[in-house]
């Protein structure tokens, strides 16, 4: 490889590098989730993130749409989640992150119809029969339980039967925003002490 091709190579590479980085910052996005369901229009399986898009119907019959941010193609590929999922149909709920007001503007977008769609963070997937997957690790799994009606055994149960997940609570049950009240305290004890693999 010549020199000059070597320089064109390294910068690509620090550029992508300083995108994806800047891409991913967790201030980017606020601390309190959104619950959010609708119906799967489209699904991008792109990096640095696949987006479904999913539209549902506000209180004023107005045609709202999302677009979710979820793993990259190449980390849906290890999941092992199949390339038809999710399908065009699809009823899908997620415990979502928006992005804070300063960066908002820059991602929101029109689809080709005319119908605007915000981009949130996709961090806990409900599929329609209940059962939960971890989906993106931009957000708090504490908030989430705090802020779901679920009864608190099948979000346990959801800890327990899926490593991403329970890696990620292990993390981020020590982080300020997860010990920032009284009620998210109680919460890490209760799953502490309620969870098959307790966090080293």
């Amino acid at each position: 490889m010549n020199k000059a091709m070597t320089w064109t190579v390294a910068i690509a590479t620090l550029a992508s590098v300083g995108a994806v980085q800047a891409h991913h910052t967790g201030s980017m996005y606020e601390q309190s989730p959104i619950w959010i369901k609708g119906t799967v229009v489209r699904f991008d399986r792109t990096n640095p993130h696949s987006i479904i898009t999913l539209e549902d119907r506000g209180d004023n019959g107005e045609v709202r749409r999302w677009a979710v941010e979820g793993p990259a193609q190449f980390q849906l590929d290890r999941m092992g989640i199949a390339e038809n999922f999710p399908r065009v149909g699809d009823v899908l709920e997620f415990c979502s992150f928006p992005y804070k007001p300063e960066h908002l503007a820059r991602f929101r977008s029109q689809d080709p119809d005319g119908v605007p769609r915000q981009l949130i963070e996709g961090h806990v997937m409900v599929l329609s029969d209940g059962q939960k997957q971890f989906w993106d690790p931009h957000g708090l799994i504490s908030a989430c339980i705090v802020s779901s009606d679920d009864p608190r055994q099948s979000w346990l149960d959801f800890l327990n039967s899926n490593p991403r997940a329970r890696e990620a609570w292990c993390q981020q049950r020590g982080w300020p925003a997860t010990q920032s009240t009284a009620s998210s305290r109680e919460l890490v004890e209760e799953i502490d002490r309620s969870i098959d693999m307790p966090c080293e």
